[in-house]
């Protein structure tokens, strides 16, 4: 009976198309993971505006108490018609959307006498482990796209005598926006500040 098998030369040849293929995958999985972290960081925002904005609507045309949100009383908003905390129950955005949000951290916030803020980070956003900077994007930053120095600033109050502005970007109470840093520089959370004229 005759045995067959593979030669040395077979398998090491084997072992070196093994190793391209792994070599051209593994960048396209990290890219892969890396736009899902953005997209549920947006999609997650975007569900927390748009119930800030429903509690801020409900707010203005009604004149006694009603629920916002996941279940809150209406005497939780504030002066101008906005929640000054986000979190119920251990989740960060547990008072205004359902379900986990538990990948987004509130870093700070800051109270100033013409306007107090939050400062969130997300699942793209986190400065450790969120999306690594695009080295081959001017600054290393895409524009809009939340990557590791980038944070989100909640403005749930602002002085309405006042225009509010945080790198050129208008802010009104209500704005849950997305504060894009150019670069790579890691961002000090508690030394946020808006200019207000």
């Amino acid at each position: 009976m005759r045995k067959t098998a593979f030669t040395m030369v077979e398998l090491i040849f084997v072992i070196v198309i093994i190793g391209i293929l792994a070599s051209i995958a593994v960048p396209k999985l990290s890219s892969i993971k890396d736009g899902a972290k953005k997209s549920a960081e947006i999609a997650t925002v975007s569900a927390v505006a748009t119930a800030l904005d429903s509690a801020n609507g409900e707010w203005s045309i009604n004149e006694g108490s009603f629920t916002w949100g996941d279940h809150q009383s209406s005497s939780f908003l504030n002066s101008l018609g906005y929640p000054n905390d986000l979190s119920k129950n251990g989740e960060v955005f547990g008072a205004v959307i359902k379900g986990k949000n538990s990948k987004f951290i509130k870093q700070s916030t800051i109270n100033a006498s013409d306007y107090n803020i939050s400062i969130f980070t997300g699942p793209a956003s986190d400065p450790k482990n969120g999306v690594k900077f695009d080295k081959s994007a001017p600054n290393s930053d895409i524009v809009n796209k939340p990557d590791k120095n980038d944070f989100w600033i909640y403005a749930y109050y602002t002085n309405p005598n006042k225009i509010c502005t945080y790198n050129g970007k208008n802010i009104s109470a209500g704005d849950f926006l997305l504060a894009d840093t150019n670069g790579t520089t890691n961002t000090d959370y508690n030394n946020i500040t808006l200019t207000c004229n």
